[in-house]
């Protein structure tokens, strides 16, 4: 069925997931079926929402049963409009699209009402539906919709700002940290230091941010983002809405640092997870929406882990994500920052028992806070940690060759980068 350039389908999931597979968790599948061509509005459907904790308590689905609405969102920002009533008097409910929460928490009845609801498209087709919310104690809930009428309508496109904003989005080696968890710090809170002008720089919390890890570091020429929070992977970070909540700030002329891949291979936390596959199909929805905005985006292969064996050789971490993200580089010809390489690199000049200093290693009572028992962690940085290796990053900046990083590579200090890297050096 279509209508008003809506395809419609009825969307389920009848069959168990498959549990673990070779180490992995596989959820279950979606079975999309097409309403026949002759359905019209308004449509009444039942609707069935329903959430799945897999046994090691480190998975959680929701699934929804009901019907699909898809579009050709083109990789850009809409209003989506329908009006829908409830079979109950009073039911709430929320908006999945592309597989992010939309909207929450809306009160429906049998009367009919419309929601509206924001679109960030990161594909050539959206797909939304509506979901009853689960009351108190409860994984399930039931209800008939019935819709009688949708449409979209583009949004608006965010005009450039005065300087550009480099948003940075990754996980718990790039974010930002309260001085409860010192001496632990992502390259992303320090990036700042090595730009001219840093001794003017003004920190807050960005206006709309929905979580409190987000910085931005307004400096004269460029203001740097960091979007960046522990624990996430490029799905997740994509699923949870954090990528479209970035997009909804960003604009022609921005720039977006991309460093996934530490939580992407857990394969013990099936909500993080992604294979190398999967890993390349998300980044490479990064790309797209971004270069669709006329934001650059900027590709960082992750950090490396302090990983060395008994001779002290260091090995890359995770090679397999890497390369996917220098092939993408060549494929759209966008900037890479090897952040892999040159990470390696600098741990194997350092050396296995000196670069313990670039990780969380701690004694008992040496800290307070966080690590006031003592921790020993060979994937989290410390602050001098985190400022070599932003180090590493603004350098690269600097280097770069590709035209489109000249005018943040030009914001760089070199003799920043030169007496930092210096003193840090000479301290291990």
């Amino acid at each position: 069925m279509t209508y008003r350039g809506f395809e419609i389908s009825r969307i389920q999931y009848p069959d168990a997931p498959s549990g673990w597979v070779d180490g992995v968790y596989c959820e279950r599948e979606p079975r999309k079926t097409p309403l026949a061509a002759d359905a019209e509005l308004p449509l009444s459907f039942a609707c069935r929402a329903f959430r799945e904790r897999e046994e090691t308590g480190w998975g959680v689905f929701d699934y929804v049963d009901g019907v699909a609405f898809s579009f050709p969102s083109s990789l850009s920002d809409w209003e989506v409009a329908v009006t829908v009533s409830s079979r109950s008097d009073a039911c709430r409910v929320s908006v999945f699209c592309d597989g992010i929460k939309a909207a929450s928490g809306i009160e429906i009845t049998s009367e009919p009402t419309e929601i509206k609801f924001k679109v960030r498209s990161a594909d050539d087709i959206s797909t939304f539906y509506l979901s009853p919310e689960y009351g108190e104690g409860k994984e399930e809930a039931e209800d008939e919709f019935t819709v009688f009428d949708i449409s979209r309508s583009p949004l608006p496109q965010r005009q450039p700002g005065k300087k550009p904003t480099m948003f940075l989005a990754s996980d718990s080696t790039v974010q930002t940290y309260d001085p409860y968890y010192y001496p632990q710090t992502g390259w992303g809170e320090v990036l700042y230091r090595f730009f001219a002008d840093a001794e003017l720089v003004r920190e807050y919390r960005p206006e709309g941010s929905t979580y409190s890890q987000c910085r931005a570091y307004e400096l004269p020429g460029v203001t740097i983002e960091n979007r960046s929070i522990g624990g996430r992977s490029s799905r997740s970070f994509f699923l949870e809405g954090k990528l479209s909540e970035l997009l909804a700030r960003a604009a022609c002329g921005d720039f977006l640092m991309i460093q996934f891949g530490h939580n992407d291979c857990t394969r013990a936390r099936p909500n993080r997870y992604v294979s190398p596959d999967g890993y390349e199909a998300y980044i490479r929805r990064y790309i797209r929406a971004a270069l669709a905005r006329g934001i650059t985006p900027i590709l960082v292969t992750p950090v490396n882990r302090r990983s060395c064996d008994e001779n002290g050789i260091f090995s890359p971490s995770f090679p397999d994500y890497s390369e996917r993200l220098r092939a993408l580089s060549e494929q759209y010809k966008t900037p890479l920052i090897d952040l892999a390489s040159e990470s390696l690199r600098l741990l194997s000049r350092v050396g296995a028992e000196r670069s313990k200093r670039l990780f969380l290693f701690a004694d008992e009572g040496e800290y307070e806070g966080a690590y006031a028992k003592g921790v020993s962690d060979n994937t989290h940085l410390s602050r001098t940690g985190a400022l070599l290796f932003a180090c590493l990053a603004a350098g690269m900046l600097r280097g770069a060759q590709d035209e489109r990083l000249s005018q943040i590579g030009a914001l760089v200090d070199e003799n920043r980068i030169s007496a930092i890297t210096e003193a840090l050096l000479g301290k291990l």
